[in-house]
Parts: structure tokens; sequence; C-alpha cells
């Protein structure tokens, strides 16, 4: 697998992702969300239909896989 360095990526604060790190034991989707590269992210926790209502909101690329996270 290729990976472009973030020195040659180009910042662009129109592309936000999100990647789910888990469920915590009260139920909220842990995540870390990122705006323009990736690899510059903050962790965050929602309930599970706030978390879809933001994903949704921001149009956010998820980068982990999204079947292993069907149940949220």
């Amino acid at each position: 697998m290729t990976q472009t360095s973030t020195a040659t990526q180009s910042f662009d604060p129109a592309r936000r992702f999100v990647r789910v790190t888990g469920i915590n034991p009260r139920g909220f989707v842990e995540f870390e969300f990122a705006v323009g590269l990736p690899e510059m992210c903050v962790e965050l926790a929602l309930p599970p239909d706030a978390f879809a209502a933001f994903c949704a909101a921001q149009n956010a690329a998820r980068l982990d896989d999204p079947a292993d996270a069907e149940s949220l």
C-alpha cells in the first residue's frame, strides 16, 4: 500500500473525515474527526443518532470500515 506523506498532500478545509474508534460502555460512539487532513484530528464521543447526524451535516468521509459500525 502506498501512502502519501502529509508534506505532499494539499490541505483542503472542505474535506472532512471520521474514524470510529469504539463504542464506550454508555453506548456513545467514540471517533476521530478531522478537517483537511486525516492525520490532524480531535477525539469526540456522541450518541449513535447524533453521530449519524454529525457525519451527514459534515459530509464526512469514513476512514474506518462502515460495515464494522452497522449497528450504530
